[in-house]
Parts: C-alpha cells; structure tokens; sequence
C-alpha cells in the first residue's frame, strides 16, 4: 500500500492529475483485478479516439485511449489481452474523455 500511494505521489507530480483505473479480469474472482493509472486526457488522445469512434471502432478507440494515458500500474498487457476486460473499460473511457460542459448566455 505504501508503495502504491509512493507511486501515485511520483507520478502527479509527473504529470498532474492521475486517474487510478481498477479493472476486474476474472468475473469468477472479484478479487482478481488490474490496477493502473492513467494521466489526464490531452487534445491529440481526444482527436485520436474520436475519429476511431466515429468510424465504428470502439474496440480500437478504448485501447487506444489506455495505451496512451497509461503510466504505471500493473502491466497494461493484463487488461488489452481479457476480452471481458477491455469491455468493462468502454463506460469509464467515455467517463475519463469527457471535458466539463460550457454554459453559454445571451447578454
């Protein structure tokens, strides 16, 4: 545990704000689970995984997005080769990619 909170520490200061992602990978054994930290999306991850997304790849768009926020944890292999894995990803991708909503008014 102290390692892990050791880890974390280095890594926000790093780069910022870290996301910590808990993926389940035996649905048998909730116990079992990769944990790994993600780094704040940037504009050219957001780009990226749009264009994926919006030409049907969603499979494609996920792993894109955890290959290129991913920066320590356990290693990313253990979740891109579970099947079941990638799939309890898509939600909290979408979740992480999305950006605060602006409020427009009329003066």
């Amino acid at each position: 545990m102290e390692k892990e909170i050791s880890l974390l520490e280095e890594l926000k200061a790093k780069y910022g704000k870290v996301y910590t992602l808990e993926v389940p990978l035996d649905e048998d054994d909730v116990n079992k689970k990769a944990i790994i930290y993600l780094r704040k999306p940037d504009k050219t991850t957001r780009a990226m995984v749009s264009k994926l997304a919006s030409s049907g790849k969603y499979d494609a768009a996920v792993e894109a997005t955890l290959k290129n926020l991913y920066v320590g944890g356990d290693k990313l292999e253990l979740i891109l080769q579970n099947d079941d894995a990638m799939a309890s990803c898509d939600e909290t991708i979408v979740e992480l990619l999305n950006v605060q909503k602006a409020t427009l008014k009329k003066n």
